[in-house]
């Protein structure tokens, strides 16, 4: 793909990432030299229609979501060779996951990314839209103030559209078994609360160091979201002291049943506003 230009638009210079979808290059726009970060189906899913599907939909869905904190999807297209690529917004940042690699964040720092992180989900709600693999990998942290947003999510590739038909069966599961929701787990209907709780494993994760569940075999760790409670952060040995109302926050997105989680984005924003004062 290097030296490439797709659709007479997007000379592609580099490869950024490489999924099991596709690959994410960093490509320059022709006519206004512009960079672009380009995502390339495969092409042995481009021939699989369900995958092909799959893949349209995450740019549909990806459409509809106008935030600073959301990764904005500028253009897709088809090439005559048949090859489906999406132009999104470039982010020049780390992800969330190395940061973490250093250890818990501060209390402070956690509040503003969450928050930050809440108030894109919130948007993508608004459009329909559900996220389904929110994760670290998945939270880009932009270096230049320009991003006007501390964060910026990405990769809407599972994204559930709440009006389209389903095209996963109950039997697979969809997600990251470190961040998945209960719900999830056991292939059932999903809405905008299963955010809600990979933003609580996030929250978890970014306050303690560590994740509320973890088993090297996926499926005992799927079990463990599902059936298991999660330790209270104040009884794990964490650096700092964290505020019991930001914890409060953190271990009802955590639980099991949806209907006890925060209804929205939009209250988890405002209770982290109150304790970030």
């Amino acid at each position: 793909m290097i030296g490439r230009i797709l659709m007479g638009r997007f000379r592609i210079n580099s490869r950024i990432a490489r999924g099991g979808m596709g690959a994410v290059y960093l490509a320059r726009k022709v006519d206004s030299g512009d960079l672009f970060a380009v995502k390339v189906l495969h092409r042995d899913i481009v021939l699989d229609p369900r995958m092909r599907e799959r893949f349209l939909n995450e740019a549909q869905a990806a459409k509809r979501i106008d935030h600073p904190a959301v990764v904005k999807t500028c253009e897709v297209g088809e090439t005559a060779s048949g090859e489906i690529f999406i132009a999104m917004e470039y982010v020049d940042g780390p992800p969330l996951r190395r940061l973490l690699r250093k250890g818990p964040l501060d209390s402070g720092r956690a509040i503003i990314l969450s928050a930050a992180i809440a108030q894109g989900l919130a948007a993508a709600h608004a459009s329909g839209v559900i996220h389904r693999d929110l994760k670290p990998e998945n939270v880009l942290i932009p270096r230049s103030l320009k991003a006007n947003s501390v964060v910026k999510i990405v990769d809407f590739g599972i994204a559930h559209i709440i009006d389209a038909p389903r095209i996963t069966t109950t039997r697979h599961v969809i997600g990251t078994p470190q961040y998945i929701s209960p719900e999830q787990a056991m292939g059932e209907p999903v809405d905008r609360r299963t955010d809600i709780y990979s933003l609580g494993v996030m929250m978890y994760e970014m306050l303690t160091g560590t994740l509320p569940f973890w088993d090297k075999d996926p499926d005992k760790l799927l079990r463990k979201h599902i059936k298991s409670r999660p330790i209270p952060i104040h009884k794990l040995s964490v650096p700092l002291a964290i505020d019991p109302a930001l914890e409060e926050v953190v271990m009802a997105c955590l639980e099991k049943s949806p209907n006890a989680r925060p209804t929205t984005m939009e209250n988890i924003v405002s209770r982290l506003g109150v304790i970030g004062q």
